[in-house]
Parts: structure tokens; sequence; C-alpha cells
């Protein structure tokens, strides 16, 4: 009997394994796509996969919010100091969102206090997000958008979004996709500051 129990034991923990790795080979094919994207929601808004734009209703208006920070505190949007404003959505689970954190961090750095960057959580566990701003050296203001309502604000669906605000707080650009640093410096350059 102890042998049958023990076989039974290996094929439930092999089923395990087996859902496991079929659940992160699905994770991994949704963000290898063309536009490095995890989607999210239905695809009636989808972004635009060959330039990364997305062509949002939220580009050219001005959009107010709140947001709690990892220790629960409020802030609101509009406090934010004057001028640009990079607004960054990221998630522990979103392997592209992951690896561009590093380079948003350089960008902020090389900016200094003329681009103001903000990265909200969305849809992740408190500890794990703040386990990843630990792992990939994030000093710029972050928080959380636990059920994603400020991300539906901006018309995102795909993970990462990232959205560059004017002086004014208004939308000039939503863009889905991962950036590196050039490309991002870039993007700051022409929609931004120029």
């Amino acid at each position: 009997m102890p042998v049958k129990k023990n076989t039974t034991n290996r094929s439930i923990r092999r089923g395990r394994v087996l859902a496991v790795v079929f659940a992160f080979a699905v994770l991994a094919t949704a963000c290898s796509s063309e536009s490095d994207t995890i989607q999210l929601g239905n695809d009636t808004f989808a972004p635009d996969v060959e330039s990364g734009a997305v062509d949002s209703e939220a580009t050219g208006n001005t959009i107010n919010f709140s947001y709690k920070t990892f220790d629960d505190e409020t802030v609101e949007f509009a406090d934010l100091p004057e001028g640009p404003v990079v607004l960054n959505f990221f998630a522990s689970w979103c392997p592209s969102c992951i690896a561009e954190l590093p380079d948003f961090e350089t960008v902020s750095q090389n900016f200094g206090g003329e681009v103001t960057f903000l990265g909200l959580a969305t849809q992740d566990r408190s500890e794990n997000s703040v386990e990843l701003l630990e792992q990939t050296g994030v000093t710029f203001a972050t928080g959380k958008d636990q059920n994603g309502e400020i991300f539906s604000l901006f018309q995102g669906l795909a993970m990462p979004t990232t959205v560059f605000l004017d002086a004014n707080h208004e939308v000039v650009r939503v863009h889905s996709g991962v950036f590196d640093v050039e490309s991002l410096t870039e993007t700051i350059n022409d929609d931004l500051l120029s």
C-alpha cells in the first residue's frame, strides 16, 4: 500500500509541475509578442503593434486622479510638481515591465527634476511590487493601482503602458510596449520638451 500512495503523490506533484510550466509558457508567449505587451481586458481598444502608440480617447485630456502609496497615503495627481510627467504602469507579473524598470530609473535620473516620473503598480500585490522596486533600484515616486481603475482612465489594455503628460498634465501620448533608455529619452524630448 505505501508504494501506491507514493505513486499517487508523485503523479499529483508531476501534475502540479506541469500546470506551473504550462502557465509560465502561456505568460512567456504573451510577453514575447511583437509589441512585448500583455493584453488586458477585451480587444476593442488595442495598441498599434507597429508603433506602440495607442489611439487613446485620453489623449488631449487633462485627467485627475488620486492614488495610494505603498504606505497607504493618498496622493492627488494634481499635487505633483508642475511640469511634464511620465506615468508608467507596471506589475511584478509582467516580465516586460520588469525589464524596462531599470531603464526608467536611469532616464528619470538623467532628466533630474525637469520631468516627473511616477510608477503605478497595476493589479499587483503590494508586497510583490515593493520587492520588485527594490530589486530594480527604482527611486522615483511610486504607488499602487490595485484594481486597475487609473489604468482604465488612460484607456490602457496592455502591459506595460506609459503615459506622457505635458506641463499642464494634459495627455500627449499613451504607449503600450517596452521602452529602453534611448527610446524613452527620445520620446520625452520629442513629445514633452520640444
